[in-house]
């Protein structure tokens, strides 16, 4: 019985089964059966995954590796710049460069590629290699990735092909949902409403597929690209570089199946930042940009000057406003010129900003917008001179002179008020000056003065009115150089318009800075650049009357000892102050030096001549003579000596004073150094004396005085010119003239030591002066031979041998050398020649450390030299032919 029932049971579940399969979805019996055998979990959802899936990446596009390749190679152009790689001429490309909208498909950092992550366009056209993916939700989950083949199918398992090619996403979508559902019970759109078995399906667009569109027409790179099928008309216009200088920017259209679906005008993007009619292109479809139709330019001040392309029922307003940007804050906005070409010729236009919006420009209008005036004010007056705020006010609010002075800050004390000249613009724009008399203005004996546009007066100073007057002080003045500017002065920087700065004042130096140098050997306390800072008692000084230079110009300069003071005074201008004295000028000056005699102060006044009538002699100058108080007390030995206007006072040198001065004494003595001189007479037995005497090693015959040479830059100017002056001699002997023996600063002078020692005072024993070394060597061995001999070298000096000997140690001379002309330097500087009497020569004496030196023949005669050779030739024939003729003439 049992049996019976359980076969019975298991039919009946057997049958159930059959019944609900023809009922319900696959994945639903699927479902039931699990909670039936009351499975786990995870063992459900193992069993729903879908056997199919595959991962979804990011959308890609599909196309053959050579239409990848134009379409990169396309991008990469377009960020290289079209401007910079079209092989066309400057003047096309700068004309390019002026129509409005090519910059934008000019531009190198924007590519236009298509966004391939938006989602799919409801009006999207399938095509073959389009990729679909479907996802199924709900009781049942599947997934499929779906690739339209060449013939327009997807083939989808369990279901077979479905042909979606041409169709659009939507319709394709509602076509592969109704042939899901014959496996898929009760399977409805995702979004479509509730589901009785809560069964959805989602197909959205996976990679696409590459299309081809031709570009044609006024374009810089016609031809056909391959895109992205979600490219649209503006991507492919920007691979094309955009409309050439030709082409059309307001009728772009989009051909397709011979028909205009679209038309497109780039100045709503442009202007407005809106793309119409920018729709997705198909396979096959066709961009025409034609040639334009009707181009203007607008120039001059609005905010955006460039060539406009515009259409019949545009106005000048919408030109000016919305494509040109608006006028500039500077334009002249009442009147535009407007240049037109006629059938025969061109006309000007002058419109009115009333006309603006009934005026429609044509083909070839050139449009200028000029500028306001920028030098005239409808309401400006201005004041000059000596008011406390001079510059430029509105006629509103100053009508009169005196509103006028009152705006400005009022007078200033020094306003010369008896003649106020203003300047006056006259209707035809001629120019008036009205002369007024401000202080009858001001003593209300005269009306005030109405203004007038453009008016501008002119206040004068007293102080312009009267000349400049000044006073000099030269010589010894302590005036002190700002320390900023020490490393300047030393360095020798300045020029003649520098000025040198006095406290917080400006000093227009006359002179090269350099001027105000003197000897660089003078000691820090001696040194001449104490120019400058002299506690600001010069801040308040007119800065244009204020003048400092040396005393002596630097190519007058020298180095001499006796000139050392004298270089380094001063001459200093400051303005004529009323009640000054010399105590109060020599104060300004920065007081005196320890140096100044102030027994003997000399004033150079100018003569002044009142009177017309008065008798003209032979004086220039009044000269004054007295002394002051060194140390410039108000006491009763100050001076009340008043100066006048350009009088010009002298500080003097006092006569005994003299600075430190130094030799230095060398070699073989006790005790060699740095020695002061003593006094200005003092000579070479009394320095040597003071240096211990000579040592046991000392040569005194060889004994050298080296002594600086002192020249000014006159006299080295003069040198030179003078070595460009000399000829050359006609004894064949080369003479050297270098230039740079004038650029010397020391120069050896022989002296005979011995005889000045042993005869001090006599004509042996120089003076020395100041810089001067003394160089005592240690007694030598050898005589040095050289110039033009076989072998010059050094040889043994032996006593008793003669001038021959040694040139023949040193192998004799040469077939070069000038032997009449050898010569003797002595260890002790001084020189001796070879003398010649008849056929005799007398050669110098030779001595311990000398030097013998043969100069070389000239081979070759100069120019100057042939040149007087012949001249002496051409003289000497002249006379003798003239003194034969007289002869005959005589016998006759």
């Amino acid at each position: 019985m049992n049996k019976k029932f359980s076969f019975v049971l298991m039919t009946v579940l057997l049958l159930s089964t059959k019944i609900l399969g023809q009922t319900i979805p696959l994945g639903v019996q699927g479902q039931l059966l699990d909670r039936m055998n009351n499975t786990n979990q995870s063992n459900s959802l193992n069993r729903n995954q879908p056997q199919n899936q595959i991962n979804v990446g990011r959308r890609t596009i599909t196309s053959t590796p050579k239409q990848k390749q134009n379409y990169d190679s396309l991008i990469d152009l377009r960020k290289k710049g079209l401007g910079d790689i079209a092989e066309v001429d400057t003047a096309i490309l700068n004309l390019r460069k002026r129509i409005f909208g090519y910059t934008i498909f000019n531009n190198k950092t924007g590519t236009f590629e298509p966004n391939l992550k938006i989602a799919t366009p409801k009006s999207y056209v399938l095509g073959p290699d389009d990729e679909l993916i479907v996802d199924i939700n709900g009781y049942s989950e599947d997934h499929y990735n779906l690739t339209v083949s060449p013939d327009g199918y997807v083939k989808i398992n369990r279901v077979g092909n479905v042909y979606v090619a041409g169709l659009t996403i939507e319709e394709a979508r509602a076509r592969i949902i109704s042939r899901l559902s014959q496996i898929f019970v009760g399977l409805k759109k995702e979004g479509s409403g509730p589901s009785s078995t809560n069964l959805y399906a989602s197909i959205s667009l996976g990679n696409i597929r590459t299309v081809n569109v031709t570009v044609q027409g006024e374009v810089i790179f016609p031809g056909t690209y391959s895109v992205p099928s979600l490219a649209r008309v503006m991507n492919v216009l920007y691979l094309a570089g955009g409309p050439n200088e030709n082409g059309t920017f307001r009728e772009i259209q989009l051909i397709r199946n011979k028909k205009v679906i679209a038309t497109i005008d780039l100045y709503d993007f442009l202007t407005a930042g809106i793309q119409k009619n920018d729709v997705n292109i198909h396979d096959q479809d066709i961009i025409k940009v034609g040639v334009y139709k009707n181009r203007i330019e607008v120039k001059g001040k609005v905010k955006r000057p460039a060539l406009f392309e515009v259409l019949g029922h545009e106005n000048l307003t919408k030109v000016i406003h919305d494509f040109a940007g608006g006028f500039t804050e500077d334009a002249f906005k009442e009147l535009v010129k407007i240049t037109r070409y006629t059938n025969r010729e061109r006309k000007l236009i002058d419109l009115n900003t009333a006309l603006f919006d009934s005026f429609t420009p044509q083909m070839g209008d050139v449009i200028q917008v000029e500028s306001v005036n920028q030098e005239r004010f409808e309401n400006k007056i201005s004041i000059l001179g000596e008011v406390f705020r001079p510059g430029q006010f509105a006629l509103e609010s100053s009508p009169t002179l005196l509103k006028l002075i009152d705006r400005a800050g009022g007078l200033k004390e020094n306003a010369f008020l008896d003649r106020v000249l203003i300047q006056r613009i006259n209707p035809d724009l001629s120019q008036t000056n009205l002369s007024v008399n401000l202080k009858d203005i001001l003593n209300h004996k005269s009306a005030d003065i109405s203004l007038r546009r453009e008016d501008a007066v002119n206040i004068f100073s007293i102080l312009d009115l009267r000349e400049g007057y000044t006073v000099t002080i030269h010589g010894e003045i302590n005036l002190k150089k700002d320390s900023k500017k020490d490393k300047d002065l030393e360095a020798g920087v300045g020029s003649t318009t520098g000025k040198l700065e006095v406290g917080s004042s400006r000093l227009n130096n006359a002179q090269d800075l350099n001027t105000l140098n003197a000897s660089n050997n003078l000691g820090n306390n001696n040194n001449p650049n104490n120019l400058g800072n002299s506690n600001n008692i010069l801040n308040n000084q007119e800065e244009d009357n204020i003048q400092i230079e040396s005393e002596i110009s630097e190519d007058l300069k020298s180095n001499e000892t006796s000139n050392q003071l004298i270089n380094r005074q001063l001459k200093l201008t400051l303005p004529f102050v009323e009640k000054m004295t010399v105590e109060d000028l020599i104060l300004q000056a920065g007081g005196l030096r320890e140096s100044a005699a102030t027994g003997v102060v000399e004033i150079v006044r100018r003569k002044k001549n009142l009177a017309d009538n008065t008798q003209i002699n032979s004086q220039i100058a009044e000269i004054i003579r007295f002394s002051i108080s060194k140390k410039l007390q108000l006491d009763e030995t100050a001076s009340t000596f008043e100066l006048e206007p350009y009088d010009e006072v002298f500080i003097r040198s006092s006569p005994n004073y003299e600075l430190q001065q130094f030799i230095t004494i060398k070699g073989q003595v006790i005790y060699p150094g740095v020695y002061g001189l003593e006094k200005k007479d003092e000579r070479l037995s009394e320095v040597i004396h003071r240096a211990g005497g000579l040592n046991k090693q000392a040569y005194p015959r060889g004994a050298r005085l080296i002594r600086k040479i002192q020249l000014t830059e006159f006299e080295k100017n003069r040198k030179i010119e003078q070595l460009n002056e000399i000829q050359d001699n006609f004894n064949g002997i080369s003479s050297q003239r270098d230039q740079t023996i004038v650029t010397k600063t020391k120069e050896t002078i022989g002296i005979d030591l011995v005889k000045a020692l042993n005869n001090p005072g006599g004509e042996d024993d120089l003076y020395v002066l100041e810089g001067d070394i003394i160089d005592i060597p240690k007694e030598p061995q050898t005589v040095k031979v050289s110039g033009e001999v076989l072998y010059p070298n050094s040889v043994k000096y032996i006593d008793g041998k003669s001038f021959y000997d040694f040139i023949s140690e040193a192998g004799g001379f040469t077939s070069s050398s000038a032997r009449k002309r050898a010569y003797v330097l002595y260890s002790n500087g001084s020189v001796k020649r070879t003398k010649s009497f008849l056929f005799m020569r007398f050669h110098p004496k030779i001595e311990q450390g000398a030097e013998i030196i043969v100069p070389k023949k000239s081979k070759v005669a100069t120019g100057q030299q042939i040149v007087s050779i012949v001249s002496i030739f051409t003289g000497t024939l002249t006379s003798l032919i003239g003194i034969i003729t007289l002869i005959k003439a005589t016998s006759n």
